[in-house]
């Protein structure tokens, strides 16, 4: 049910408010820190690997509540995003001891 929620209209409502999110926010790769050029829009089938692509920061499969929950979606290249796969993510390791 959580791939049908993220793929329907109300997903692509809560992609389209991130990726602006993001964009105001200049936010880089969650993943690899790199800047994200949002003047490609989102990643598209077919289209540049280095697009915008939404993350989940924790896995739909595992959390499928946070689907559409934009808390839980970061900023990613589409290849960091994608070479990733159903790892969980940063917000799931811990809390750390102290700011470093």
């Amino acid at each position: 049910m959580a791939k049908d929620q993220w793929d329907g209209p109300a997903g692509r409502r809560v992609k389209a408010a991130c990726f602006e999110r993001d964009k105001r926010r200049n936010a880089p790769c969650m993943w690899c820190g790199n800047p994200i050029d949002y003047s490609k829009g989102p990643y598209r089938r077919g289209g540049d690997v280095w697009a915008w692509s939404p993350e989940h920061i924790r896995p739909q499969d595992r959390w499928p509540e946070l689907v559409l929950e934009p808390s839980n979606i970061g900023a990613a290249h589409f290849h960091c995003n994608a070479s990733r796969q159903d790892r969980a993510g940063l917000a799931v390791m811990g809390v750390r001891s102290r700011r470093w």
